[in-house]
């Protein structure tokens, strides 16, 4: 078994294994594996018709996301080829951020282990009619939200679609975020600019779709996603000026109602256990969670 580094020409490598798999986890989809490539040193293979994800995250010990494939007569067999050379590089075998999907394959093949339920690392999925419609009392205050910036800012914003020529006003407006918010103090903003980045420079080359939102001209707000499966859209960045109120709430929405309309359910990824992003992600609601696990063999 042989692991090769992950790069742009392997996208339609992982498509066609995903479009097969329908995954459900945010994780999966080559957009996500390689712009987080800085962080998370993303490696692949293909092995007896599954394709094999292997991560060696920053100061952490690598891992296998949950094997990418439908044959679950196959599936014993290719964890016993992963798991052999996990050892043979000296690394313990374990699978993170394996999907309730892989669980169940797994049980499904009378597979010995135990999954450890991560709450930090669930995606929040949302029904998009939900954040697009913000029906009920429950949302009152992000309708409140969007109508103050409606009014403070009426006849002066404008949303546009990203193309190759607005994406990088995307990145002026990233870095000067980033620098706002002290970027360079924190480990993982400086990765996720650095995510932002590859996401930017590779427009062109990936599946993603996007919007900004303008105001007096100037940049203020945008926004990244694409298909994760057949009726789930998955939100890979969302970045807002802070000082602009209602903002973020408006962009959200916006973003939905005017690209993604036709799917069922959005998957807005996980909040890592971040008190912050826990709060804000809660309060839209979520309608379940795409659950993860880690997963640890005898």
């Amino acid at each position: 078994m042989k692991f090769y580094k992950i790069d742009i020409t392997h996208k339609s490598i992982f498509d066609q294994y995903f479009a097969e798999f329908e995954p459900e986890i945010a994780d999966l989809t080559f957009t996500n594996l390689f712009m987080w490539d800085p962080f998370y040193d993303i490696h692949f293979t293909e092995e007896d018709g599954f394709l094999l994800i292997m991560a060696k995250p920053y100061n952490q010990p690598p891992f296998l996301h949950g094997p990418v494939g439908n044959d679950l007569d196959k599936l014993p067999i290719v964890i016993e080829k992963a798991r052999r050379y996990f050892e043979s590089e000296g690394y313990n075998f374990m699978i993170k951020r394996a999907s309730k999907k892989t669980v169940d394959m797994l049980s499904a093949c009378k597979m010995e282990f135990k999954s450890i339920f991560e709450r930090d690392l669930s995606d929040y999925v949302y029904k998009v009619e939900d954040l697009v419609n913000l029906k009920g009392k429950k949302y009152h205050a992000k309708k409140n939200h969007i109508n103050k910036f409606l009014r403070l800012y009426s006849g002066r914003y404008e949303w546009k679609k990203v193309d190759e020529e607005i994406v990088r006003l995307c990145w002026d407006f990233e870095c000067e975020w980033y620098e706002k918010r002290n970027g360079k103090e924190d480990i993982g903003l400086t990765f996720e600019k650095m995510a932002i980045e590859r996401a930017i420079r590779n427009f062109d080359k990936l599946s993603y779709e996007g919007m900004v939102i303008f105001i007096d001209g100037e940049i203020k707000a945008f926004t990244f996603g694409e298909p994760l499966n057949k009726n789930t859209v998955v939100i890979h960045i969302e970045k807002a000026d802070p000082d602009v109120e209602g903002l973020y709430a408006f962009i959200n929405q916006k973003f939905l109602a005017e690209f993604w309309q036709n799917f069922e359910f959005v998957n807005r990824e996980e909040d890592l256990g971040k008190e912050g992003i826990r709060k804000a992600k809660m309060s839209y609601h979520p309608f379940k969670f795409a659950e993860k696990f880690t997963i640890l063999f005898d």
